[in-house]
């Protein structure tokens, strides 16, 4: 008798595992990849112009008018509107998420895998580290 529930069991087991499986995968589908200031550099050059590829500066607006990057949207994680601006955003563009020192930008990763974006990229030493390699910034007055 035990023989032949552990011979239904195990099928039933596989079966199950295959219906959570593909929706646990679906729940952590977004793509965090750390860059360095040089790998940030080189992905905005090489997708300048692409209309899937956008640079979220998520400094406070008096940081971004001190210097940002060229193209950048500026998206004030201070702001209580935050994530409902991160969740009008188009999810399937890659973003290049950057703040001043990395540290909002590595606090606000948990909400794009929350908010389910395709990929993000995370400027780790956000711009402080881009000024430090020289690399170019619009600064508005």
């Amino acid at each position: 008798m035990k023989k032949k529930h552990i011979t239904y069991a195990i099928p039933i087991f596989i079966i199950c595992l295959g219906f959570v499986l593909p929706s646990l995968r679906a729940q952590d589908s977004t793509r965090i990849i750390t860059v360095s200031t040089k790998e940030a550099a080189d992905l905005v050059n090489k997708h300048n112009g692409d209309p899937d590829f956008a640079i979220l500066d998520i400094r406070t607006p008096g940081e971004f008018q001190s210097g940002h990057l060229p193209d950048a949207i500026l998206v004030d994680f201070y702001s209580q509107t935050f994530a409902d601006q991160l969740n009008r955003l188009d999810k399937k563009k890659s973003y290049l998420v950057y703040c001043r020192t990395g540290n909002r930008s590595t606090n606000s990763l948990g909400l794009f895998k929350k908010l389910k974006f395709d990929k993000i990229y995370h400027m780790s030493n956000g711009i402080n580290g881009w000024k430090s390699q020289d690399l170019p910034v619009i600064i508005r007055k």
